[in-house]
């Protein structure tokens, strides 16, 4: 179908078109619907691509970074590697060996002895070859290590597993089943070949089952699933804008009341996700949105004190502020007033953000751009030099805030939301039984007891004919 002339919707029917989702709806059959009108345009989009910025003549009017959203409170991003001997390299099967051959679609087996040695990458795994130890052993340290990721929760949070296809969702399904040891509620299958994909997904979004969620491409962009905390690829990709819209499954806020409706044991609202990585793909495909979490091993603490003592460097700031936004989120409103007072008025997110934007690519660019153009004649030595003492101006007023009084509120803040669960010393029952000291304890107050009333006898007697007459007579 072409677009032609209409008399009662002229060209210049509109002021301005707003395109929602433009990374796709800019093309194809739409495209001369927008190219019928004379109209400005605005694209809007989470994922724009290099047809997107070509699109719109690399006009960029406004921009919303990862770090920016983080700062706002929106989510972070963290990354869980899984990381298997055959995952990074494959396998080899030799010849004369006995394997199991399958149909892709139907999935009929057959016994089948090699007849040439057989050698597989990576990239083959469940495409060419389905090694089911591969997809075991992943899930079981899966299995094993998901409490290390949430260590508060006592039911695990809500997964979404990006398989590569219907047959290895089916794989993944039945092996997390038996690796759990729950049935098939716990977890399903949502795709286009799936029995009742919408009434799962709703399932998924609102109710306690499924815990686990594994799809291909149907909830991959544009499904909004808020209680979502775990994103998990067992699959590569090779597109960043595809990858970009995948993690963005994750990114969805929800309010403490609507997680609690779907995973009980949480105890504060979301304020990140997590992506398991089990196949290298956070490392494979180039991705604007890196981890704030550079340094998850080192204490809140240490590395308060590495900022007031002067460390600068950029895994130490996005860390530190990751975690200032993460107990802002946690922190009562006395907690934040109490905050105020010892920074004379900065509110937390705004040091967090400073600290972030100290290594901003966008202010630093900025920062070089105003000194070429203020000290283009001196040698590009001399430029560089005025270029890091401006970086050092941002990156010691952002730490400058930070010292000992500082330090020791925000540590003792982040104790008051948070409990070591000791697992190292172990109780033991040392008496059991009666109290047999009850006796003489009650001995030992009555006769006490007797020695103050003989020694306050006479204001004892006083206070007694006082509240043994008539009310209106006591005054």
């Amino acid at each position: 179908m072409n677009v032609v002339y209409n008399e009662k919707l002229p060209i210049e029917f509109f002021d301005f078109i707003v395109i929602d989702e433009c990374h796709r709806s800019i093309y194809n059959l739409w495209k001369q619907v927008l190219d019928y009108f004379d109209v400005f345009q605005i694209g809007l989009t989470a994922t724009p691509d290099n047809r997107t910025f070509g699109y719109f003549n690399q006009n960029v009017v406004s921009e919303y970074g990862y770090e920016e959203a983080v700062t706002d409170g929106y989510w972070f991003l963290n990354v869980y590697l899984i990381e298997t001997e055959i995952s990074k390299k494959g396998g080899a099967i030799w010849k004369g060996e006995y394997v199991d051959k399958r149909e892709k679609l139907s999935r009929k087996k057959r016994w089948e002895q090699v007849d040439d040695d057989i050698t597989y990458t990576a990239k083959q795994l469940d495409d060419d070859v389905v090694n089911p130890s591969q997809i075991r052993t992943i899930i079981r340290a899966f299995k094993d290590h998901w409490k290390e990721i949430f260590p508060q929760r006592e039911e695990l949070p809500k997964t979404l597993i990006f398989a590569k296809t219907d047959s290895h969702a089916d794989d993944i399904i039945n092996i997390t089943r038996e690796e759990f040891d729950e049935g098939n509620q716990f977890c399903k299958k949502i795709t286009y070949n799936a029995e009742d994909p919408k009434g799962t997904l709703s399932q998924f979004r609102n109710t306690f089952y499924p815990r686990i969620a594994v799809t291909v491409d149907m909830i991959a962009t544009g499904t909004d699933v808020s209680p979502l905390e775990m994103v998990f690829f067992m699959r590569d990709v090779k597109s960043r804008n595809y990858f970009e819209q995948m993690k963005g499954r994750g990114t969805r806020t929800v309010s403490l009341d609507d997680l609690q409706k779907v995973t009980p044991s949480a105890t504060y609202t979301k304020d990140h996700f997590v992506i398991i990585d089990a196949i290298g793909v956070s490392k494979s495909v180039k991705q604007d949105s890196r981890p704030l979490e550079r340094k998850p091993t080192v204490p809140l603490k240490d590395l308060l004190q590495a900022v007031a003592v002067g460390a600068q460097d950029v895994d130490t700031f996005t860390t530190l502020a990751n975690r200032l936004l993460r107990l802002n989120k946690q922190m009562t409103e006395k907690e934040h007033l109490q905050f105020l007072e010892r920074t004379k008025g900065v509110p937390l997110r705004e040091v967090a953000k400073s600290l972030l934007e100290a290594f901003n690519p966008d202010i630093l660019e900025d920062i070089r751009l105003k000194v070429e153009v203020a000290h283009g004649h001196e040698s590009p030595a001399k430029m560089e030099e005025l270029f890091k003492a401006q970086h050092e101006k941002i990156l010691v007023e952002a730490a400058s805030l930070f010292n000992g009084e500082l330090n020791n509120f925000i540590d003792n803040v982040r104790k008051v939301h948070e409990q070591i669960i000791d697992v190292v010393n172990i109780d033991t029952v040392t008496n059991i039984g009666w109290d047999k000291d009850q006796k003489e304890k009650a001995e030992a107050l009555i006769t006490d007891f007797k020695t103050w009333m003989e020694a306050h006898k006479e204001e004892i007697s006083a206070l007694q004919i006082f509240y043994n007459q008539p009310y209106r007579r006591r005054n």
